[in-house]
């Protein structure tokens, strides 16, 4: 089988959460089923080069400094507009000769108090009233989610290319590859993955995208993740502003 894989696809720890959590979620109802499924499509896009997501986006007071990431659009139904936003940074290879890669950074609503931009600051452990020196190198320009999709490419051409020159462009403590899970038992990647892709209609079954290596001796539920503790829902809990 020809690995079509053009970009190593990571992901911070809280990333690997939030798919894990739309992984419980699609095993309740039929519209969380869809959300997943196409979740993991952009994901698989992502990985071939299909897509380099939908716009740049740029530093804007009160939605952070976020001018080295990008965002894709996700529907959650196939019907209205797409309400969720995946959210990564391109990023260099890792070493000469390996693929360049992207690191996803939260895969959350569009919408609400904390929607994925107050997620994606808190995550980089940016202000969203703060701009960030070291990226004036990607330019000033506002995000423009509603250009044509030429001045789109353009601009991500652009900024990948800035990215993956930039040595200060590199992964969080906690990112690690975002793997298809039968990979971590011995499955070869690129079968783990091409049944992952053919099963998205079965996400109970299906051998789909995770990131933990199962623990000796600990039963795990499908997806190769710990079963996560009791937690009730908080603040996204950026870090305390300097004056």
């Amino acid at each position: 089988m020809t690995d079509d894989t053009r970009y190593l696809i990571v992901g911070i720890e809280k990333a690997h959460q939030d798919v894990h959590f739309l992984r419980r979620q699609a095993r309740a109802s039929s519209a969380a089923r869809q959300l997943y499924r196409e979740v993991l499509r952009e994901i698989e896009r992502l990985r071939t080069g299909a897509t380099d997501g939908h716009h740049a986006l740029g530093c804007e007071p009160g939605k952070g400094d976020l001018r080295d990431c990008v965002t894709a659009y996700v529907r959650s139904d196939p019907a209205r507009k797409a309400d969720y936003r995946l959210v990564f940074r391109e990023m260099g290879p890792a070493a000469p000769g390996e693929r360049p890669r992207r690191e996803i950074l939260a895969v959350k609503p569009r919408r609400g108090p904390n929607d994925v931009y107050a997620h994606v600051c808190a995550r980089l452990s940016r202000h969203p009233d703060d701009q960030q020196p070291g990226l004036n190198r990607f330019g000033d320009r506002r995000p423009d989610a509603r250009g044509s999709q030429v001045a789109r490419q353009a601009e991500l051409d652009t900024k990948r290319a800035i990215a993956h020159a930039w040595s200060g462009q590199q992964p969080l403590s906690s990112t690690r590859a975002l793997l298809p899970a039968g990979a971590s038992r011995g499955i070869p990647e690129d079968q783990a993955r091409a049944a992952a892709v053919a099963q998205y209609a079965e996400p109970r079954r299906s051998l789909q995208w995770s990131g933990s290596d199962p623990t000796p001796g600990r039963p795990q539920p499908a997806t190769g993740y710990p079963r996560p503790a009791r937690r009730t829902s908080g603040p996204t809990g950026w870090p305390t502003r300097e004056r």
